[in-house]
């Protein structure tokens, strides 16, 4: 899986979403989160925390314990989810020395 292929500050929009409602969203990747497991996904993902930069628009997510149905601005995607935009000027690199190996879980699908 390698290193991510996003650095913080860049925008992107989003891809391949599971609920069609999250397909199309232009996000900011505010966030490095780290190697997650992520719910339909085998293998460990890159995931940011990203937020919607389009006014009204929202990320929704389906929590399995309880069934619950989630939206927000801000929110956590795999890179697998998100395609790059040109990015915006003068925007900061993620010194990628420092990110932990750790994988965890991710618990939402969206």
């Amino acid at each position: 899986m390698g290193i991510p292929k996003f650095n913080q500050g860049e925008i992107a929009i989003t891809v391949n979403t599971k609920f069609g409602e999250n397909l199309g969203k232009v996000v900011e990747l505010k966030e490095y989160l780290g190697r997650r497991y992520w719910p339909e996904l085998e293998e460990p993902q890159h995931l940011w925390l990203v937020e919607c930069l389009c006014n009204k628009s929202y990320l929704y997510y389906l929590y399995p314990q309880g069934r619950n149905l989630f939206r927000t601005y801000q929110g956590q995607l795999p890179e697998c989810f998100l395609k790059r935009i040109t990015p915006v000027s003068g925007q900061g690199v993620l010194d990628l020395q420092e990110i932990p190996v750790e994988v965890s879980d991710s618990d939402a699908s969206v």
